[in-house]
């Protein structure tokens, strides 16, 4: 995926997750973590979905759990979503 900052990468796998494709999607997050994405709280959260999103539990919330910052409460909430039975 072509671009230094991983934007590309970011916005590539928005539009995959706005379709149901959590899968391709959590792969494009990761790319765009390394490659230096510019908010790595906002891909860790938007990772995070995608992985809870495609039944990858644990993972998720690795992912949420490096979240800080304004959106940390956000991260909290999915875990709370992870945690119950419905999930």
């Amino acid at each position: 995926m072509a671009g230094s900052n991983g934007g590309a990468a970011l916005r590539v796998g928005d539009a995959f997750f706005s379709y149901g494709d959590y899968g391709p999607a959590a792969e494009l997050y990761r790319a765009a973590l390394q490659k230096g994405a510019p908010d790595p709280n906002l891909v860790n959260l938007r990772l995070g979905a995608a992985l809870a999103l495609a039944g990858a539990r644990v993972e998720a919330e690795t992912a949420f759990r490096a979240v800080t910052g304004p959106r940390a409460e956000l991260a909290r909430l999915w875990l709370l979503w992870l945690s119950s039975p419905h999930a």
